[in-house]
C-alpha cells in the first residue's frame, strides 16, 4: 500500500528478544567450556570478554557463576528429555531390549557430555546446581524404572534389579574406572547396563511408552 511503512516492533517487545538471545548465546558459551574443563575453569569476566559485552550486562543476566550454572544443568536436563522422548523411526521393529538400549545410549551421551570437573565443581562448589542435577538424576531414574519394570524377568525381584543397577550407574560415572579401563566413558556405561540387562530384562518383552511429565 503507497506510503504505508512496515510496522515496527516496540522498544520493550525488541529488548526482550535482545536480552533472550543474549542469555542463550552467553549460556552456550558457558556451557561449551564448563562442560568440558569444569564450572571453576570460567571466569566470568573472560567470558564477557569472549562474547564481546561488559561484565555488567553478563552480571545483569546471569546474576552470579552459580545462576549459570543452574542453568547449564537445566539446559543438559532438557536435552536428555528430549533425546528420551524422541519416537525412534517407526518403520523398524525393536523388541523391548532393544528400546531399552537405546534409552541407555541416550543417557550414556549425556553423563559422558559431562567432565568429571563439572560434576565435581557442582558438588563441592555450587550446592544449589549440584541439588538440582541429583534431582535430575533421580528423576531419570525413576522415569527409566518405570519404563524397564514391564521387560523385566517375571522371576527377577524388581527391588533387588533396581538396586543393583543404581549400584552401577554410581560407579560407571566415576571417571577413574574408564581410565583403568582405557575405554570412553559411553563404552564403559553402556557395557555394564548391557550385562546387567542380560541377566534381568525379557528381551521378548514389550517397553510401555513413559508418561509425559504434567
Amino acid at each position: 500500500m503507497p506510503g504505508h511503512s512496515p510496522q515496527k516492533r516496540s522498544p520493550q517487545k525488541r529488548s526482550r528478544v535482545d536480552t533472550e538471545q543474549l542469555k542463550l548465546q552467553i549460556l552456550e558459551a558457558f556451557s561449551a567450556n564448563a562442560k568440558r574443563h569444569g564450572i571453576r575453569s570460567v571466569m566470568m569476566a573472560e567470558l564477557a570478554s569472549e562474547l564481546r559485552m561488559s561484565a555488567t550486562t553478563l552480571y545483569k543476566l546471569y546474576p552470579s557463576k552459580e545462576a549459570l550454572a543452574l542453568a547449564c544443568v537445566d539446559r543438559w536436563a532438557n536435552e536428555l528429555a528430549a533425546v528420551e522422548a524422541a519416537e525412534p523411526d517407526p518403520a523398524v521393529k525393536r523388541n523391548g531390549f532393544e528400546h531399552f538400549m537405546r534409552w541407555v545410549d541416550a543417557w550414556a551421551d549425556a553423563n559422558a557430555r559431562l567432565s568429571p570437573a563439572f560434576r565435581r565443581d557442582l558438588q563441592t562448589d555450587y550446592p544449589a546446581a549440584w541439588a538440582r542435577y541429583r534431582e535430575v538424576v533421580r528423576e531419570r531414574k525413576r522415569r527409566g524404572a518405570a519404563l524397564l519394570r514391564p521387560v523385566l524377568k517375571p522371576e527377577i525381584d524388581e527391588r533387588v534389579a533396581f538396586a543393583v543397577l543404581n549400584l552401577i550407574f554410581d560407579e560407571v560415572l566415576k571417571p577413574e574406572l574408564a581410565d583403568k579401563l582405557r575405554m570412553t566413558r559411553h563404552e564403559v556405561i553402556r557395557t555394564a547396563v548391557a550385562i546387567w540387562a542380560g541377566g534381568a530384562v525379557d528381551r521378548r518383552g514389550k517397553l510401555h511408552a513413559i508418561e509425559k511429565k504434567k
